[in-house]
């Protein structure tokens, strides 16, 4: 059988029809039966949310402490028995946190020794802001998590047969080929490419196949809404569009709205570790997310600069569970919602009086995006940054000096800045753009 599927997969066409065969077989043929569940309950409005959660953690926890090397070679003063659904949430605060160095040290120590290892599917984190950590999960814990997004962009009108344009890492490809490809009802464009050589081919290939959604890296999308805006472009029939995998910012969200008009976005926070899920809303005009409750349970602990970071617990990771995961991510999260989300501890810059903020707060206006197509802010001493622009053929001297002064004059109490022309600017190996490079922290 495998032979099979990997003589397909060499055979792109092939490979396409297969795709596209499967997309069109009902969902209730193949998928497990909690993918169903969990969109009923993520549909109910009579879910009795405190008793699920308790029954899931309760489930967790005594799977974890009986099955799990790492968690059972901690002393923690109880055993699974001592765990119940009415005390769960305070047996939890007996598990420590754990983070990325935790799990790199001791990864095998927190596969499920129930399960086989060789049997689970393998992934690996890209590590854009360090060493990645080695994951193993179930298929059906592969078909669950796509439970919670096939319901939310389902109610845009999204379906597997959807044809959708990825701009994301499948569609990575080396600089010498062809940015575009297609894998079923799927176009793939590589997200190194969205470059002013190869934009106008990719926007003609983009209206060609007509597309009913978008699902790209909030950075590879802006690119394409840029040139769109630019040149007074527009796609018609678009139903939705799907952020993912990169920080969203409200100048990605107003430029969307100003480009594709009322078509409505869906973005949300969320890991490859899988211990955080959370969709994005408005509040008070800020960009916030609502944890969803059914998917896992989000907590802060303040760090030593206090600063709040977000911890996640998932209920649905028994393969590899991860309890009390730290994701060193900044956000506060009260009532549910998570506001101020500001990514990473290593993207914070350090100012002039040695306070710290966060890098994304430094975005760039629409008169950059026009000679740049790449941008990244480095720090290499406290209260100085260099801001490295990748230019466009567009780009000069007069350009450069109108960026430093925009930047001088909103930033120029905090730190001194330099723009460094850098050919060599380049995306992480998944496409992704590393907006803050700290040398400092």
């Amino acid at each position: 059988m495998n032979k099979i599927k990997n003589a397909i997969k060499e055979n792109n066409d092939l490979y396409c029809l297969a795709v596209k065969a499967k997309n069109r077989i009902p969902r209730k043929l193949y998928y497990p039966k909690d993918y169903f569940k969990i969109k009923r309950m993520l549909d109910s409005n009579n879910l009795n949310i405190d008793e699920f959660r308790n029954e899931r953690l309760c489930n967790l926890l005594k799977e974890a402490l009986e099955y799990v090397l790492y968690y059972k070679k901690l002393n923690l003063g109880i055993t699974s028995e001592d765990i119940t659904e009415e005390n769960a949430f305070e047996m939890l605060q007996k598990f420590p946190y754990i983070d990325k160095k935790t799990v790199i040290e001791n990864a095998d120590d927190f596969v499920n020794i129930k399960f086989n290892k060789d049997k689970l599917i393998y992934h690996k984190t890209s590590g854009s802001t360090g060493p990645g950590i080695d994951l193993w999960r179930t298929r059906k814990e592969e078909l669950l998590e796509k439970s919670f997004f096939d319901y939310k962009w389902g109610r845009l009108g999204y379906k597997d047969n959807s044809k959708i344009v990825r701009m994301a890492v499948e569609g990575i490809k080396k600089d010498n080929e062809y940015p575009c490809s297609y894998v079923g009802d799927k176009m793939r464009i590589c997200p190194n490419h969205l470059n002013y050589k190869w934009i106008n081919e990719i926007l003609n290939k983009i209206k060609e196949f007509k597309p009913a959604f978008f699902h790209c890296y909030p950075s590879a999308f802006q690119y394409l809404l840029q040139y769109m805006k630019e040149n007074n472009l527009n796609l018609d029939n678009v139903q939705g569009i799907f952020l993912a995998s990169e920080a969203v910012n409200k100048d990605v969200i107003n430029l969307s709205q100003l480009v594709f008009k009322n078509v409505p976005i869906i973005f949300h926070y969320g890991l490859s570790e899988r211990s955080n899920l959370a969709w994005g809303i408005f509040q008070d005009n800020e960009i916030c997310y609502k944890c969803d409750d059914i998917y896992g349970y989000s907590e802060n602990i303040i760090n030593e600069d206090g600063l709040s970071e977000i911890v996640g617990t998932s209920y649905w990771n028994y393969a590899m569970p991860l309890i009390r995961y730290n994701t060193h991510d900044i956000g506060k999260i009260e009532n549910g919602i998570i506001s101020n989300l500001q990514g990473r501890v290593e993207e914070f810059l350090i100012t002039k009086h040695g306070d710290k903020i966060h890098g994304i707060n430094m975005d760039m206006d629409d008169y950059t995006w026009k000679y740049v197509d790449i941008v990244q802010i480095v720090q290499n001493e406290p209260g100085k940054i260099e801001i490295h622009v990748k230019p466009k053929d567009s780009f000069n001297l007069d350009v450069k000096q109108k960026i430093l002064k925009f930047h001088r004059e909103k930033w120029g109490n905090m730190f001194d800045i330099l723009v460094v022309i850098d050919n060599r600017i380049s995306k992480t190996k998944s496409g992704k753009v590393r907006y803050i490079i700290n040398n400092i922290v």
